[in-house]
């Protein structure tokens, strides 16, 4: 058993992210959490008031964890080539964990929850600083990062629900074509 002094915020969240990856975060508790842990389920309440601060911290850990390894991807790299980069690492990143995934992207109402909304604006500025070069000013780079969210998220989305299994052409092929023609509208100059 966990002894109480050797818990952390840290450990907690890692022990809430395995529950989520495995069971949803719909399933998400703190008896399970404490199980996982080997502690008693009041031993976190010094940590987090309750479930929906823990999924908030979940949250902000998987949108920093997105943002640092698209950035580690981005190394040295500019233009178009950075904006592929960014879509198929993120595109990827969202399908590999995709509990997480649909809690981040479907189970927090980032207009309620700031702390949230300032994590996820990291994500977005990585992507319109990569925009910026391409646009004309800066309600034209929010225009152009949203296109290009919307087709990764949209892409990610519908591939978790399952909705490309049965098509003629494979979720990637299409999500490649995709990418490709988003950035060619990203990067035209008007």
């Amino acid at each position: 058993m966990t002894q109480k002094r050797n818990l952390s915020t840290e450990k907690i969240i890692e022990a809430a992210k395995e529950i989520i990856n495995k069971e949803g975060a719909e399933k998400l508790s703190f008896s399970k959490v404490a199980d996982v842990l080997g502690v008693h389920s009041q031993a976190m309440y010094p940590y987090f008031a309750d479930k929906e601060e823990l999924k908030i911290a979940v949250t902000n850990d998987f949108l920093d964890s997105l943002t640092e390894q698209i950035k580690e991807e981005l190394q040295g790299i500019s233009g178009k080539e950075a904006l592929r980069i960014y879509g198929r690492k993120l595109h990827e990143l969202l399908l590999i964990q995709p509990q997480l995934t649909r809690l981040a992207f479907g189970g927090i109402d980032y207009s309620q929850k700031e702390e949230a909304r300032n994590h996820f604006k990291d994500l977005v500025e990585l992507l319109e600083s990569l925009i910026e070069p391409f646009a004309k000013n800066d309600v034209d780079v929010i225009n152009r990062a949203r296109l290009y969210r919307a087709v990764i998220f949209g892409y990610a989305q519908n591939e978790l629900w399952g909705l490309f299994k049965l098509a003629l052409v494979s979720a990637q092929t299409s999500f490649e074509f995709t990418l490709e023609e988003a950035i060619a509208t990203i990067t035209a100059q008007n």
